[in-house]
C-alpha cells in the first residue's frame, strides 16, 4: 500500500452509531480483501472504485489536512478515515498521524468529536490510540473473508472499552446470523453491535425479525442512510 487518498469530501455519517452526524470523509485507496467474491456469487464491497492501492493521489499529511480543512474549517465535523483500507500499509502511517494531530488540536480547543473514526475491515490490528475510535468489520462466511479476520482486536477493543466503538457484522443470508451470535457469545463481546443486511441480498425485515428473538446485546441494525438517500453515488 503506498498511502494514496481516493477522496476527501463532506456529508453525513450514513450508518453505525454516529449516524447523521456531518462528517468530513478520507477515503484511502487499496484493499487486500474481496468480500462476498464466493462460488458465483458477486462482489458485494460498497467503494470497488477504491480497491486498488493506486487509485487516487498520493498526498502528504499536510496536504491531506489542507484538503480536509476546506470541507471543516471550524473544526466542527466529525473526522472519518475509511477506504479502502485505511489501516492497511502506508495508508496505516498516514491515518496514525492524521488522528494524532485531529486529537492534540481538538483537545487543546474543546471542539466536538476530537478522535478520528476509522472504518476498518478486521483484518488489520487495531492500533491502541486514544485518537480514533473504530468501526470495526468482522468478516462472516457469506463474505469469504472469515479465515482473514485478526483475532487479536477483539481483546484490543475489550481492554479500550470506549463508548465509541462498535463491531458491524454484514450478513448475506441466516447463516452468517448464527455465525454472528456464536461470535458474540464465543469473545463475549461488550461494545456497540451493528448489523447491516447486504444491500439488495438480504431483506432487513427479515434480520430485523431474527434481531427480535435473539437480541444480542448492545445490537442495533444498522441501514445504509445514505443509499437510501442518493443510491450508490460516489462523494455524498
Amino acid at each position: 500500500m503506498n498511502g494514496y487518498v481516493h477522496e476527501i469530501y463532506s456529508s453525513i455519517s450514513g450508518e453505525g452509531i454516529s449516524q447523521g452526524i456531518p462528517t468530513v470523509f478520507v477515503r484511502f485507496a487499496g484493499c487486500s480483501l474481496r468480500c462476498g467474491k464466493v462460488g458465483d456469487r458477486s462482489l458485494w464491497c460498497d467503494t470497488p472504485y477504491a480497491l486498488g492501492p493506486k487509485l487516487g493521489e498520493n498526498l502528504s499529511v499536510e496536504e491531506i489536512l489542507q484538503k480536509m480543512g476546506t470541507f471543516d474549517p471550524k473544526d466542527e465535523f466529525q473526522i472519518l478515515l475509511t477506504g479502502g483500507e485505511p489501516l492497511e500499509g502506508e495508508n496505516k502511517t498516514k491515518s496514525i498521524e492524521i488522528a494524532n494531530l485531529i486529537y492534540t488540536r481538538r483537545q487543546s480547543l474543546g471542539k466536538p468529536y476530537p478522535a478520528a473514526r476509522v472504518e476498518t475491515n478486521g483484518k488489520e490490528r487495531l492500533p491502541e490510540l486514544l485518537s480514533m475510535a473504530f468501526t470495526m468489520d468482522y468478516k462472516l462466511p457469506g463474505s469469504g473473508m472469515e479465515q482473514e479476520m485478526n483475532s487479536e482486536n477483539f481483546q484490543i477493543l475489550e481492554k479500550r472499552h470506549n463508548s465509541l466503538d462498535e463491531i458491524k457484522f454484514v450478513l448475506r443470508d441466516r447463516i452468517d446470523f448464527q455465525r454472528s451470535l456464536e461470535i458474540v457469545s464465543e469473545r463475549k463481546i461488550n461494545t456497540n453491535i451493528l448489523y447491516s443486511p447486504v444491500h439488495e441480498e438480504l431483506d432487513a425485515k427479515e434480520l430485523i425479525e431474527w434481531l427480535k428473538i435473539d437480541c444480542p446485546p448492545n445490537a442495533r441494525l444498522s441501514l445504509q442512510i445514505h443509499k437510501y438517500l442518493w443510491g450508490n453515488q460516489k462523494g455524498v
